[in-house]
């Protein structure tokens, strides 16, 4: 009867131990974005172009800026897939015709992403900037 009584005590102090939860970690989990932020482009042309013409900029086929030479202009979007295109602007001498092919971007919640606007003698399109 003395054997049992320690080996009983052991057994309960055990399964009192395995119902206990475990530690926490210390280190705080990273906080997921939120799922409304919106995201941002950046888009950038540079000095030199062939020509002074502006450029329209279009989102989801609606224009949404003309850049000139050197200028830059920064959205804020929702997240989620996007169009994006770049095209001559139909004003003055340039007489543009829209755009002729549209990129498909997707961004996620906060995220920013830059392009150059890059403009040729024949072509004007986008080019993602990769830091």
């Amino acid at each position: 009867m003395r054997l049992i009584a320690p080996v009983v005590l052991g057994l309960f102090c055990m399964a009192a131990q395995a119902s206990e939860n475990p530690p926490t970690a210390t280190e705080p989990a990273p906080t997921a974005p939120v799922a409304d932020a919106p995201a941002r482009l950046i888009f950038s042309r540079d000095n030199n172009a062939p020509n002074a013409c502006d450029v329209e900029l279009y989102v989801n086929q609606q224009v949404v800026a003309k850049l000139g030479p050197g200028e830059q202009t920064s959205l804020d979007l929702p997240n989620g897939e996007l169009s994006v295109a770049v095209a001559m602007s139909p004003d003055g001498y340039c007489a543009g015709r829209g755009p002729d092919v549209a990129q498909s971007v997707i961004l996620r919640p906060g995220e920013t992403r830059q392009f150059a606007v890059v403009v040729e003698p024949e072509q004007v399109f986008l080019a993602p900037v990769i830091d």
